[in-house]
């Protein structure tokens, strides 16, 4: 039996008991039985008339109407449906009438009050609080409107997304505790920004390789220590090696300034570039050998073009760096531009969203490139680089396949980590599923610490044709993997978050709470483009535990 049959038993059987025992009270129930007949049959009548003036377009006196049998209703202490859809339908009556938004606003909250289930008072009330600026609130209500009626859902889309496309630029995610710990950690993607691109030799790639620090020399022992952890994948030690902001030996004192920007101490880091600024010209002064100075000038360059946050600041540093008369550094710098840009980590401030940014990171990663291949030949991965973002704007089927064959070629004859997944991206992209798991095979052999929560997240788009239920279970499972080598992971967190909370518009209390704490982890390392795409989905995740308690459903 439900609880609802057996609540009606008990109240079935306790009437019974107490008719029994006071006989007067049978005849006051059939009297207000009586009464709340009569009073529905009446504000039926007055809703009635009210729907049929409004139909005529005579607003003011269907608000009328709908206005007297509210009184009525209310002066009564009417409860239930009835009150509620005279109230909305005033409300609809203010609309066309002119009424400002409080009012309107008024009559939908208390059309709430006697129906809190009432999917179009919502809806009305999320449009009116939207009106005078209560955009938070107006995307709690569309969601419990949406949660009521999901037929609701594909008319009012665009409201939705109008409500989700607000600044949300100021908005703060609190950090995850995880990430205030010893040793402090780094963040792995902008390891693996650096690291992917090994055909651009810089000056920690070729001290990895062969650096000698001189027997007593403690700076430059404790740089060779830094970078054989960098070699280990210990890249949490490297600040700890190198814990001193008076570093005198120059190459450490970049490293040291490189591993603090991705770390979570930005303004360290920021304090730490600024003195490198004053005293490179003399530290370039005092390195004899030609070769080993244009390497510390471009390791200062790449961690000056790292440190950027916007296009506008990267074009000013190129503007005023990449000189013609120097072709090798203008080279570089406009390389590493594109590299910045491409993976989200200097934002185009003429973009209003996070889709105008994707385009613009496009079109900007293309003009970097062209610049770079004005002075010579691209490099695998920037010309990798170059295939890719040309393969997603080309409409030209000829042109299409022809990209992708050079792609190939270039998988063959150079399988880099970052190649193989590109090329591994393309072929899900066209449906190719086996020549996927082919490259995500070879990939494997690769076991870098900072690349291979890369390749599990690839290996996720493998499931995009499977069942739901499949696909959720394992792309959890990529994403998981993903976390247990690199526990910030942006992708893997949010992958996980869509996995456990997907489009519906309400959530349980143990989902949101497993859901703010993902955005909290991804938050910590996220680039700044996808940072502001987070700093979206946490409003909408406070608006659905909002909607949620106000349907009772958290």
């Amino acid at each position: 039996m439900s609880n609802a049959a057996s609540d009606q038993t008990k109240k079935i059987l306790v009437g019974a008991a107490i008719a029994t025992a006071t006989i007067g009270a049978g005849y006051l129930l059939y009297k207000n039985l009586g009464t709340t007949t009569n009073l529905a049959k009446e504000l039926e009548k007055l809703k009635a008339e009210g729907n049929e003036y409004f139909k005529q377009k005579n607003y003011q006196k269907a608000r009328e109407l709908f206005t007297k049998g509210i009184e009525i209703g209310e002066a009564k202490n009417s409860e239930g449906n009835l009150v509620a859809m005279l109230y909305q339908n005033r409300a609809a009556c203010r609309e066309k009438i002119g009424d400002t938004a409080f009012d309107i606003l008024n009559d939908c909250l208390a059309a709430l009050k006697h129906d809190k289930k009432y999917a179009k008072a919502y809806l009305r009330a999320a449009k009116q609080l939207h009106m005078i600026g209560k955009k938070q609130d107006a995307l709690t209500y569309l969601l419990a409107a949406f949660t009521l009626d999901e037929k609701l859902n594909k008319s009012n889309f665009a409201f939705f997304d109008e409500l989700l496309d607000t600044d949300n630029t100021e908005c703060v995610i609190e950090p995850s505790k995880e990430a205030i710990k010893s040793p402090a950690p780094v963040s792995l993607f902008r390891i693996q920004q650096w690291w992917d691109t090994w055909d651009i030799m810089d000056l920690f790639k070729k001290d990895l390789i062969s650096f000698t620090p001189e027997v007593d020399n403690d700076e430059q022992q404790n740089y060779r220590k830094a970078l054989d952890a960098i070699k280990a994948g210990r890249y949490e030690a490297v600040l700890e090696l190198l814990n001193s902001d008076e570093i005198a030996f120059f190459p450490a004192a970049i490293l040291r300034a490189k591993f603090l920007l991705y770390s979570i101490d930005r303004e360290t880091a920021t304090k730490s570039i600024a003195k490198l600024v004053i005293n490179i010209a003399s530290a370039l002064e005092s390195i004899e050998d030609e070769e080993r100075r244009r390497l510390v000038q471009e390791a200062f360059d790449i961690l000056r073009i790292e440190a950027c946050e916007t296009v506008g600041e990267l074009d000013k540093y190129l503007e005023y760096m990449a000189k013609p008369s120097e072709p090798t550094r203008r080279f570089n710098l406009n390389l590493f531009a594109a590299i910045n840009v491409y993976n989200g980590c200097a934002l185009d401030t003429t973009a209003t969203s996070h889709q105008q940014q994707m385009m613009a990171d496009t079109m900007n990663t293309s003009r970097y490139l062209k610049a770079a291949a004005e002075v010579q030949s691209l490099t695998t991965h920037t010309k990798a680089i170059e295939l890719f973002v040309k393969l997603c704007s080309i409409e030209d089927y000829s042109e299409v396949h022809k990209t992708i064959r050079e792609l190939e070629e270039l998988a063959t004859s150079q399988p880099t980590h970052f190649v193989l997944l590109l090329m591994t991206k393309v072929y899900l992209m066209t449906g190719n599923g086996e020549s996927a798991r082919k490259l995500l095979e070879e990939a494997e052999k690769i076991n870098t610490r900072c690349l291979v929560a890369a390749r599990h997240l690839q290996s996720a788009d493998l499931y995009l044709n499977v069942s739901q239920e499949e696909r959720v279970r394992k792309v959890s499972e990529c994403a998981k993997k993903a976390l247990e080598v690199d526990e910030f992971n942006f992708s893997a967190h949010i992958l996980l978050l869509l996995g456990s909370n997907g489009p519906e518009p309400s959530i349980k209390r143990e989902h949101y709470e497993e859901a703010i704490e993902h955005i909290k982890m991804a938050a910590v390392f996220a680039p700044i483009r996808e940072l502001l795409m987070l700093k979206k989905m946490l409003p909408l995740m406070n608006a659905k535990k909002r909607a949620s308690e106000l349907l009772g459903v958290y």
